[in-house]
């Protein structure tokens, strides 16, 4: 659905015009083994034309719209692009971009567009035509890396990978049939194609196609088609949480926000969740997974608001020490590498993470020139100060964050309960601090020295 004017295809619709554009593609020589780059804006037409290039059996390679020219032309180039669909608004940049990119054969664009062929005249009313392909063999989409760590380049992806990549989405539980569906992560990338478009369509939902990039657009889209699952970066994520031109509008119909594309803070998403009443929660992937690997659904049960979760069904995953290739123990940052089903080998991310003792993955952004210092722990901080002779950090039953850690601490000579906690909590990044600090004359254990967690929390009357 366009957001602006409200239009779209319902999903039968969108399904006859793909089949129709396909035909249209075959019929004009645009098949198998042909790359064919869509310089379009999140519309209904990316859907349409994204699932006719991929059902003509060609290989689709999605660009950004704010490439410029030059850009444009080096990806159209370095993939060996032969077609390129592009929208009226960006047809000069297109052109532009052709004449430095000689492989380009056809150039096509929506609307009526004097000297160029409009995308209409592939529409020849006919039914998809049957194209046969080696699912886990015959490349079925370019998808563009982010470009953190250097120029945007294109991994192939199968049809077998982008498959694979929709339904870990589509079972995981973000999106169901009935909801209605924004990104503001665009369709070009693959993280919104294939983490909420692909996933959406598959499940019946609805999917509004977000039009600007100003935070009052998205307000106001969020508002009037009563959106109920957002997926923002963790900048507009801030927006909702401490704009003060959120309050102008309603959005109590989200059920659920998710971030992704950079660390969250802990802060950040409570402060979110409060004000919008309703979970947030985070996702990590990439363009060689062909989509979203990491979904943290019970953020706010198990008290990890700033974790990325365990990994999906079909993922592997693990952590590892930059310099030596070995795994990390909990809570020891190293680069994270994950493995698919579909795959043999492990894909490096260039991000640096950490994983807890319970598995859940822990982002803490992108590896540097140099090793992300390891985090500190609660326990170990607070065990350094000297009117403290015992310390227990343990997760207690929380009513917002569903659990939360505290500190229990013996104390050797008095001091209060608020220095210790600003204490610890000026010494640890703020994915590792404490909620309480409780002073107590005991900390029970085991003859093998392990914390008696619920005999603790019984004492400091915090037991469930």
């Amino acid at each position: 659905m366009d957001a602006t004017s409200g239009r779209g295809p319902s999903h039968a619709e969108l399904a006859a015009a793909v089949g129709s554009a396909a035909a249209g593609l075959v019929r004009a020589g645009i098949g198998p083994g042909t790359v064919v780059a869509l310089h379009l804006p999140d519309t209904p037409e990316f859907a349409v034309a994204l699932h006719a290039v991929i059902a003509a059996g060609a290989i689709a390679f999605p660009v950004r719209v704010t490439a410029p020219a030059a850009e444009l032309a080096r990806l159209l180039d370095a993939t060996g692009a032969r077609v390129l669909l592009t929208w009226p608004v960006l047809l000069d940049i297109a052109q532009e971009a052709v004449k430095s990119a000689p492989g380009v054969e056809r150039l096509y664009c929506f609307g009526d567009e004097p000297d160029v062929e409009p995308f209409a005249s592939l529409l020849t009313g006919e039914p998809a035509p049957d194209v046969p392909v080696d699912p886990g063999g015959t490349v079925a989409l370019l998808a563009a890396t982010s470009g953190h760590s250097g120029p945007p380049r294109a991994v192939r992806l199968t049809h077998a990978e982008v498959v694979a990549g929709m339904l870990r989405v589509a079972e995981g539980g973000m999106i169901g049939a009935s909801d209605t569906v924004l990104t503001a992560v665009p369709f070009a990338d693959v993280l919104g194609l294939n983490g909420v478009l692909n996933p959406a369509l598959r499940l019946g939902a609805t999917v509004v196609a977000r039009p600007g990039a100003g935070r009052h657009d998205l307000l106001r889209v969020l508002q009037e088609h009563r959106v109920t699952v957002a997926l923002l970066p963790p900048e507009l994520v801030e927006t909702l949480a401490y704009d003060r031109a959120v309050t102008r509008y309603r959005l109590r119909s989200l059920r659920t926000v998710v971030s992704t594309g950079g660390p969250l803070s802990a802060e950040i998403a409570r402060a979110c969740a409060a004000r919008l009443g309703c979970p947030v929660r985070q996702a990590y992937g990439l363009a060689e997974a062909a989509g979203i690997t990491h979904l943290n659904l019970r953020a706010a049960e198990e008290g990890t608001l700033d974790s990325v979760g365990r990994g999906l069904p079909g993922v592997a995953w693990r952590v590892l020490d930059p310099a030596t290739g070995t795994r990390q123990p909990a809570y020891q940052p190293g680069e994270l590498r994950v493995r698919l089903v579909t795959g043999e080998r492990w894909l490096p991310t260039g991000d640096a993470a950490f994983v807890d003792e319970h598995g859940r993955v822990y982002i803490l952004g992108r590896i540097g020139g140099g090793r992300p210092e390891p985090p500190a722990e609660p326990e170990t901080v607070l065990a350094a100060h000297p009117a403290v002779r015992d310390v227990a950090v343990v997760p207690v039953p929380d009513p917002e964050l569903g659990l939360a850690p505290h500190a229990f601490a013996v104390l050797a000579e008095p001091v209060s309960a608020a220095d210790l906690l600003a204490y610890v909590n000026a010494h640890l990044p703020p994915y590792r601090r404490v909620l309480a600090v409780h002073p107590t004359d005991l900390i029970p254990r085991t003859p093998t020295g392990r914390v008696q967690r619920r005999a603790l929390l019984e004492r400091a009357g915090l037991a469930p």
